[in-house]
């Protein structure tokens, strides 16, 4: 991979990339490719399918203005994560997003897996379709205190401290629409009992039923019910009153706490429950005052208007619209409703604002179910998101196996290459071809046998093309830029200037 920092501090830490505040600024912008050659020398790349990537002579920028990667930790402790800083610093991995840190009302042993029944026996329907159930810092009871089920506030500190001195930027959760339900609650965590199987009523320190909920089923309390979208409870989770000034008051001491660790952007969980007005008036404005880039979680798969509203409120979107089309691309072999012309999704309404996925903890990617891990559809689809415009997050169940040596290398794709408009070069059911403007070609192919076709480009004819990924040999753009390209079967190619 090639080097992602101009100069290297003289204390041997990896100067900081910045990437939240200054990638979504080059994911629409029309650049040119360097013509300066750097060569990416072959290295291992360790990981499960560990393999030596081929010298590849590209030309190719020195400076990190691509369009960077997030990648996802889930139920991991902070030490555990930090000890993984050397391995996603060498795979390119430019942010992590991590849970909530926040006093929460569940622990590990309160999950349901296979090896164990849950706190909600044996599993709650309502939470995903990944295990284990329910997902760990989403049902929280304090925001002054970040000890949490992941780590003591110590231990985050240390996290994010070790991870900027990699250029390695930091997101977390933060959960502004509800509190844990407090009735029931385990006893072995909240009250007298070792017994886990007893349960217990919790109390919020911050928050009074009467006061600062618009609904709190567990004591059948409403106040004032305005819209079901933004003041009914989610899932049973008490829904807070975010009018209320108390209620607007801890929230801005969470964000300001959040801040003071050093964290670098937040995701806004459930933000699709909670009012857009206070986005836009109270909450953005405060993340922009303290430097905090963000993204919400609006969970609609259609409408791509409604993530918009979000949108323009001052935050970014995950994609759920292509992520939709992302699942059923890869799961049908069917491409034609990734391309631009029909698409859905905010990548093709503001790809500055997108930040995509196959998959989440909430959500499966293509050819993933029970028994099914994650295969050669979830390869394809990542190879999608490491080339399309938006910034990309990467999920595995096992964390870390997701980066192998062609992983690695569409990583690399997305830091140095991936940027620049997107043309649609090729659409059909087995095949998408699509260029980044001036600086990368890619190709998609679903099909069971390698398909060829002649497709025009933005380079001048005698231009030498080179697969980044080193699936297909080398090609030159002929008569009025055309190019044929061949893209092996259910595989991809990433053309770009040779050297």
């Amino acid at each position: 991979m090639i080097d992602l920092t101009d100069d290297e501090p003289a204390d041997g830490r990896t100067e900081r990339r910045e990437f939240l505040r200054g990638a979504a600024a080059a994911s629409a912008a029309v650049l040119g490719v360097s013509t300066a050659g750097c060569t990416t020398p072959g290295r291992d790349f360790g990981g499960p399918d560990a393999a030596v990537v081929p010298d590849i002579e590209a030309s190719v920028t020195t400076d990190s203005d691509g369009e960077g990667v997030i990648y996802q930790y889930f139920h991991t402790p902070w030490a555990e994560v930090e000890d993984d800083l050397p391995m996603l610093a060498e795979a390119g991995i430019d942010a992590l997003w991590l849970p909530q840190p926040a006093v929460g009302k569940l622990d590990f042993q309160h999950l349901a897996t296979e090896d164990q029944d849950g706190f909600y026996e044996p599993e709650h329907p309502d939470f995903g379709h990944l295990e284990p159930h329910p997902p760990l810092g989403y049902q929280p009871v304090d925001l002054r205190e970040f000890d949490s089920v992941f780590g003591t506030e110590e231990e985050l500190q240390s996290l994010v401290d070790a991870a900027h001195d990699r250029g390695i930027e930091i997101i977390v959760d933060t959960v502004l629409n509800h509190v844990a339900n407090p009735d029931p609650a385990p006893a072995d965590r909240w009250g007298d009992s070792d017994d886990p199987t007893e349960t217990t009523q919790l109390e919020w320190p911050q928050f009074e039923v009467e006061e600062h909920f618009t609904e709190v089923p567990t004591y059948d309390y409403r106040g004032e019910i305005e819209d079901e979208q933004y003041d009914e409870s989610l899932l049973g989770l008490p829904n807070l009153d975010v009018s209320h000034p108390e209620v607007q008051e801890a929230h801005e001491a969470y964000l300001r706490k959040i801040a003071e660790f050093g964290i670098d952007g937040i995701r806004f969980d459930a933000a699709a429950h909670v009012w857009p007005w206070y986005f836009a008036e109270e909450v953005n404005p405060l993340c922009e005052e303290l430097g905090l880039w963000r993204v919400g979680e609006m969970w609609d798969e259609g409408d791509t208007d409604f993530l918009m509203e979000f949108v323009d409120t001052g935050m970014n979107a995950f994609d759920f619209p292509l992520y939709s089309n992302i699942v059923t691309a890869f799961e049908e072999d069917d491409l034609t409703g990734l391309a631009q012309d029909g698409g859905n999704g905010v990548v093709y309404e503001d790809p500055d604002a997108a930040v995509t996925f196959a998959q989440n903890h909430d959500t499966a990617g293509p050819g993933v179910g029970p028994g099914d891990p994650e295969g050669e559809a979830m390869a394809l689809a990542n190879a999608f998101i490491l080339s399309y415009p938006g910034t990309p997050h990467l999920f595995s169940t096992d964390i870390g196996a997701d980066l192998d040596a062609d992983t690695q290398r569409l990583i690399d794709v997305k830091n140095r290459l991936a940027r620049g408009a997107l043309i649609d070069r090729h659409v059909s059911e087995g095949t998408y071809l699509y260029e980044r403007e001036g600086n990368l070609l890619a190709g998609i192919n679903v099909s069971q046998s390698a398909q060829s076709y002649t497709v025009e480009t933005s380079w001048d004819e005698g231009t030498t093309l080179v697969d980044y990924t080193g699936h297909q040999p080398s090609i030159d753009v002929g008569e009025d830029g055309e190019a044929e390209v061949t893209v092996p079967a259910r595989s991809w190619v990433m053309y770009t200037l040779g050297a």
